[in-house]
């Protein structure tokens, strides 16, 4: 019965992980749709700005997620243990994935134009675990949409 409670908790930890990042993953690979003030689509097309910048071929080092302090408080609870999957590394209370792949279009952040970075980040072939016991539940290949992450407004 404990260990059941303790893989039951520890799937409600990564879901509950996954929703909060399910703001960073898009549910199709088109980009984001930019956010507008004109209500016909024609009209909103003519109004879309020239990107500053346009990276068809993504590539670069990495990207970091700092994990909150009440979440790592909660793995600690749970007696979760946090690991890396792949190639991601786990330094100084941040996630840190390589970027493999995607697409971005950079506006200028000074204009109303938002959001002003739009595409996608993939990042595949690398991830985090959470470990309790005997059971191990991988969480990998994200996608980051970094037209829809909240945190940054």
């Amino acid at each position: 019965m404990r260990t059941s409670l303790k893989t039951f908790l520890g799937v409600a930890a990564a879901g509950s992980l996954m929703f909060s990042l399910a703001a960073c993953s898009p549910a199709d690979n088109a980009s984001s749709a930019p956010a507008t003030s004109s209500s016909s689509s024609s009209s909103a097309a003519a109004e879309k700005p020239k990107p500053m910048a346009s990276i068809p071929a993504l590539t670069g080092t990495s990207t970091a997620v700092k994990l909150d302090a009440s979440f790592a408080k909660a793995l600690e609870t749970l007696k979760l243990t946090p690991g890396t999957v792949g190639t991601a590394a786990l330094t100084d209370g941040s996630l840190i994935f390589p970027i493999t792949g995607g697409k971005v279009d950079y506006y200028d952040p000074a204009k109303d134009y938002r959001p002003f970075v739009q595409g996608l980040i993939s990042h595949a072939g690398s991830g985090f675990s959470l470990t309790a016991g005997d059971t191990k539940v991988e969480l990998t290949n994200f996608t980051i949409d970094p037209g829809h992450l909240q945190a940054l407004r």
